[in-house]
């Protein structure tokens, strides 16, 4: 948890700076206040960044032309889409133990629990219980359901793929095996 956290800190920071850079080369004003702004809204997850966009947006209707709201709106689709679908799962794809999927149920759960509160806190509570899904043997299906692992062994999925008369999947499991392990 402190790991994501302290990447999590990392990229929101790295964010506001891109977002100040930007925005001061279209000509917003208060360009570096709008990244800080983002950079602290981006801890709200898959809506913080979106909301962070309004701000400048709004501050752009007050200039001369349509440029500049053209130009923040394609900017922060750019940095959001580019953010959330590449540099954060590449960042947090492996450092917090949480599939994809788990992730985004785990969202959806956590925040009809809690509201906005439950949105913002389900990243680190669904990792917290992942991890505590594999040190309890209890709880394992949590971590099981949610977790990145795999839940087979590579000669179980082996002999399951075998018996489910799945020769493919089978031989690219036989394969990737030899690949690491050799003969």
């Amino acid at each position: 948890v402190s790991r994501f956290l302290l990447f999590q800190l990392v990229l929101n920071l790295g964010f506001g700076g891109v977002v100040a850079g930007g925005l001061s080369l279209i000509g917003i004003p208060y360009a570096f206040v709008w990244g800080a702004v983002a950079a602290l809204l981006r801890y709200v997850p898959f809506l913080g960044g979106w909301i962070a966009a309004t701000f400048p947006l709004l501050a752009s209707l007050v200039m001369s032309d349509w440029t500049p709201f053209f130009l923040t709106a394609l900017f922060f689709i750019a940095i959001e889409s580019l953010q959330g679908y590449l540099v954060e799962p590449v960042v947090f794809g492996r450092s917090i133990g949480v599939s994809g999927p788990g992730q985004f149920i785990a969202a959806l759960f956590w925040t009809c629990l809690w509201g906005p509160v439950g949105l913002i806190l389900s990243t680190p509570l669904t990792a917290c219980l992942c991890v505590l899904g594999r040190h309890v043997p209890a709880l394992h299906f949590i971590s099981a359901l949610l977790g990145d692992e795999p839940v087979l062994e590579e000669s179980t999925a082996f002999y399951q793929r075998l018996l489910a008369e799945d020769s493919v999947e089978a031989g690219a499991l036989a394969e990737h095996f030899l690949k690491d392990h050799g003969v």
